[in-house]
């Protein structure tokens, strides 16, 4: 059973993910699996990222969304479940309280929508052969000479 104290963070050895646009986009890198999450999804997923108690990210939430707190905790709660069950977090420890940063409630809420965590099998096997690499973007590579031909 989850508790409002618990931390979580992404299996960094095994996850590479990326926050664009209000979508969360998640590779699970040991089966191939990808995965992708819209606005509050996303939101929940920056928090995760960032060690914030499951507390911080419900109030996160509420304090961007037009929802009710009840609501919110379930819906919280049950996607951190299943980013569990996918491998995709592991539990960080209990946050202090008072350790995440102040989070601002907007005056013009957004509408709410259920966090769902999108699930994409079907290039499982392609990137279990040839994984994506993170970091490897920076790596600076040679062009070939011309003499080498």
């Amino acid at each position: 059973m989850l508790n409002l104290r618990d931390c979580f963070r992404p299996r960094e050895e095994e996850v590479a993910s990326k926050v664009i646009d209000g979508e969360a986009i998640i590779i699970n890198l040991a089966n191939g699996v990808y995965y992708s999450m819209d606005k509050v999804g996303a939101l929940v997923w920056e928090r995760v990222q960032a060690g914030y108690t499951l507390d911080d990210m419900i109030r996160a939430v509420t304090g961007a969304y037009d929802v009710a707190r009840e609501q919110a905790e379930s819906n919280v709660m049950e996607l951190v479940e299943e980013l569990l069950q996918e491998n995709l977090v592991v539990p960080s420890g209990n946050g202090a309280s008072g350790t995440a940063p102040v989070i601002a409630i907007h005056e013009d809420k957004s509408p709410y929508e259920l966090p769902k965590l999108n699930i994409y099998r079907d290039m499982g096997d392609l990137l279990a052969l040839d994984p994506p690499l993170p970091g490897l973007g920076d790596t600076p590579w040679k062009e070939p000479d011309e003499s080498s031909k």
